[in-house]
């Protein structure tokens, strides 16, 4: 048979247990030093994707031995000096400079580019974009480029063969993709002038994306 509590004894029960629902807190003895509370952990601040390539907007006033802006190579059809590179603070895309490209001379094309590793991202799409802008690109045209190489040579390239631009025109972003196919150890991106003219690059994106 179940046993029941007399009601005086159900309610001091439940005056003994207000009493300690409302007992002060405990403090801690006279003399006691005070401990501060631990400081909340600091936020790391977000980390800047920094990109795959080196100096993409031209701001860098750092060049190598051949006087090419940091990370970049210049070069031109073989023959007598045809193409002038610099860094021009003038009319940049973003930034403070861009890179321009002035013909000067009778050789079909000059171009700037960068080279990097391509053996880990086998296997992957690799993706240019870039601003360009032209004046008076009368001849081939400007375009983007993008190559694919192992040891040296070609194995595929995009060069905007069937799309280069051509005339007067304001900056406009452009991109381009190649497979990165077996045996591949090298991309080397960038930009070209095509004859007359003269061409502005700037803002420019190497990436490798799933196909």
């Amino acid at each position: 048979m179940a046993a029941y509590l007399p009601l005086w004894a159900v309610a001091n029960l439940a005056l003994v247990l207000l009493g300690a629902c409302a007992a002060p807190a405990a403090t801690a003895p006279a003399g006691t030093p005070k401990v501060a509370p631990m400081p909340a952990a600091p936020i790391a601040p977000a980390v800047a994707q920094t990109g795959i390539l080196r100096n993409p907007g031209f701001e860098s006033t750092v060049v190598n031995r051949l006087g090419d802006p940091e990370g970049w190579f210049s070069f031109q059809h073989a023959g007598a000096i045809s193409y002038r590179f610099a860094v021009d603070s003038s009319e940049p895309h973003g930034g403070m400079r861009s890179l321009r490209i002035d013909n000067i001379g009778p050789e079909p094309y000059g171009a700037i580019a960068q080279a990097v590793g391509a053996a880990p991202e086998v296997g992957k799409v690799v993706r240019l974009s870039g601003w360009l802008k032209t004046r008076d690109a009368n001849d081939g045209g400007a375009a983007l480029t993008l190559l694919v190489m192992q040891g040296g040579a070609i194995l595929m390239e995009n060069v905007m063969q069937d799309r280069t631009v051509k005339g007067t025109t304001g900056w406009t972003r452009y991109a381009i993709t190649l497979p990165v196919g077996k045996g591949a150890d090298r991309v080397e991106a960038g930009a070209k002038l095509y004859g007359r003219g003269s061409l502005w690059f700037d803002d420019v994106e190497l990436e490798f994306v799933a196909p």
